[in-house]
């Protein structure tokens, strides 16, 4: 039988370094999520998109990569939103906003909801589908 011995700082170096190969491989599968979910994040000003970033940290428990946007309403694109009644603020005040290229005022909205866009999960089951094939 043949004796295997560990030599310590490289096994950590391989494990824990951001510049090992198991952190090389967290921050590319990161980088390919974040890729993948700029390329399928829709909106019209292209906030969202911009804003869609990565981070790769460790801590005592390894590697942890966080893919996501800061954004307020980057979650409720995600996971979509239900109907609901859109009123002012203020009492007896009036909603402006624009639509065909018209102002328009409204006392009341009547929102139908939003279908969720979930590019955040449907990147990652893509980029991890990829490695385990």
């Amino acid at each position: 039988m043949a004796k295997v011995i560990w030599y310590e700082p490289v096994i950590k170096q391989v494990l824990y370094a951001k510049s090992g190969m198991v952190g090389r491989f967290v921050k590319k599968r990161g980088g390919i999520i974040q890729t993948l979910a700029r390329t399928q994040v829709g909106g019209n000003t292209g906030a969202l998109r911009a804003s869609i970033h990565m981070r790769h940290a460790t801590d005592p428990r390894g590697h942890l990569m966080r893919v996501g946007s800061d954004l307020d309403y980057a979650m409720s694109h995600h996971e979509g939103t239900s109907p609901r009644l859109i009123k002012p603020d203020r009492p007896n005040g009036v909603l402006r906003f624009a639509t065909r290229g018209q102002i328009v005022f409204a006392h009341l909205v009547r929102h139908p909801g939003t279908r969720p866009n979930r590019y955040l999960t449907d990147s990652m089951r893509k980029a991890l589908a990829d490695t385990f094939r």
